[in-house]
């Protein structure tokens, strides 16, 4: 993220808080990755986007944000599984390609794993991975309520190639998916065709105009983690253990087996 993109988000972050009166007691900064010199003053709030900080154990002060859980299709299709309009899940179909400058293999898998335990409605208890030149992974997941699992990730798309991806949950009576049937690439909401170029528009949110998706659910789960402070220590232990998974996935493929998760459901 960009020195001006990083200092609209906060902007617009600080225009939330500023409206719904949250109080915050210590100084913040959301950064968009780890930047030791950007940490602002000692004691500071370091909100970061999870996949970014590499370390398992994180200190007090950093809070580890799982922007996706703050965008409107994943909340919708939670809702269909918690309200049981699907019932009973039996598997997931999840895919996410990128350019892997913006986010790398690890991240990818960092934030596949996340939804597939929150949208799953259980947490990962087995992990097996094949994973190709550090660029392409197949993993499959079985989760504590025996819902399996297949995550696609891929950073083989061309430099500056938008993040595509599929979120499919199959049940014996339903489906859903976070795309339209048959759509093979991600949709904007507005297309403008001029000489020689062509520019498209999505805005997601009727306060946050102008930000890109991504920004807006960064800005929104940084929103929501700066207004319930309880929350923190959980978020950093949910970190932990989706690093956890991720080092088991490489792990899987060195190893060629079908491994366990350490400890089981949390």
């Amino acid at each position: 993220m960009s020195p001006a993109a990083l200092a609209n988000v906060n902007e617009a972050l600080e225009r939330l808080l500023r409206k719904y009166e949250v109080s915050v007691d210590r100084p913040w900064r959301l950064l968009g990755k780890p930047q030791p010199s950007d940490r602002g003053p000692a004691g500071a709030l370091q909100l970061v986007p999870g996949w970014a900080e590499a370390e398992a154990d994180l200190p007090e002060t950093t809070v580890p944000l799982r922007p996706w859980r703050a965008e409107r299709r994943f909340l919708e299709l939670r809702r269909l599984v918690e309200d049981e309009t699907i019932v009973p899940a039996l598997m997931c179909r999840f895919a996410c390609l990128t350019d892997g400058e913006a986010i790398s293999l690890d991240a990818a898998l960092y934030r596949e794993f996340d939804l597939v335990a929150w949208l799953g409605g259980a947490p990962i208890t087995r992990v097996y991975a094949t994973i190709t030149a550090g660029r392409a992974a197949n993993v499959v997941l079985r989760l504590a309520n025996d819902v399996l699992c297949s995550v696609e990730v891929a950073t083989t798309l061309p430099p500056g190639t938008p993040m595509q991806d599929r979120h499919e949950l199959i049940a014996r009576r339903g489906v859903a998916s976070d795309r339209v049937v048959d759509t093979q690439v991600t949709q904007s909401s507005v297309y403008v065709w001029s000489d020689g170029e062509t520019r498209q528009f999505t805005d997601t949110d009727a306060e946050l105009f102008g930000l890109s998706p991504l920004e807006v659910s960064l800005v929104r789960s940084a929103y929501q983690a700066l207004s319930k402070p309880e929350h923190h220590g959980e978020m950093r232990r949910q970190h932990a253990r989706l690093r956890q998974l991720v080092a088991l996935a490489y792990e899987s493929d060195r190893r060629q087996q079908r491994l366990d998760v350490p400890g089981g459901p949390p």
